[in-house]
């Protein structure tokens, strides 16, 4: 083999010519190697620094969220606190809200069973259970939309504002009707799209 710079003899194992200094194709092809190995262990320092956020499949979750009938919402707020605060956004989970959704679904479901005891009549057992739906759909919005928030502030460091907000999350309807597993699936392409780790 010789050199296409000079035509000098080379070695097999050669990664530049002795007498010109020209890289060989051997040594193109050792810096293509070592070019990649920096680049994967780049992407593994870079995983290792990523907030982490569980994965959840979707098609466990909407089993999960029907077989509750929805009061599976409340504990997927609850569960995430930790998680969600851990992106090192500018605003923090209102972790109040979370505590209002669950003891408003808790309303909706232990309520109605305590009709006749300790003076709970039916009506003011409906009455409760209508406020508390009331209250349960408003502050399940409030906190849609505020982690939404949260996850496009995080999903600005690695693009443009404007695309994070146009790809993490962008519709306000599924936000209202889905919650959680719409946010959810956010998640799951966020963790795809390497801006979170997953948690294990």
């Amino acid at each position: 083999m010789n050199c296409t710079n000079c035509g000098a003899p080379l070695k097999v194992d050669d990664e530049k010519c002795q007498y010109c200094g020209s890289i060989t194709p051997y040594g193109e092809q050792k810096l293509q190697e070592r070019r990649q190995h920096e680049r994967e262990e780049q992407q593994r320092q870079s995983a290792a620094n990523l907030p982490a956020m569980k994965y959840v499949s979707m098609t466990f979750a909407v089993c999960v969220y029907l077989i509750t009938f929805g009061y599976y919402a409340p504990y997927w707020y609850a569960t995430r606190i930790a998680q969600l605060n851990g992106l090192g956004t500018s605003k923090k989970f209102p972790a109040w809200a979370a505590g209002v959704f669950g003891l408003a679904c808790l309303g909706m479901f232990i309520l109605p069973g305590w009709e006749g005891y300790f003076g709970v009549t039916e009506e003011f057992s409906q009455e409760v259970v209508n406020y508390s739906l009331g209250i349960a759909f408003v502050v399940s919005v409030y906190l849609a939309f505020a982690v939404r928030g949260m996850l496009q502030e995080h999903a600005a460091k690695f693009m443009d504002r404007g695309a994070a907000v146009q790809t993490i999350a962008p519709s306000g309807v599924s936000l209202v009707l889905f919650g959680p597993l719409y946010l959810q699936a956010c998640i799951n392409r966020m963790i795809a799209m390497k801006m979170l780790a997953p948690k294990i």
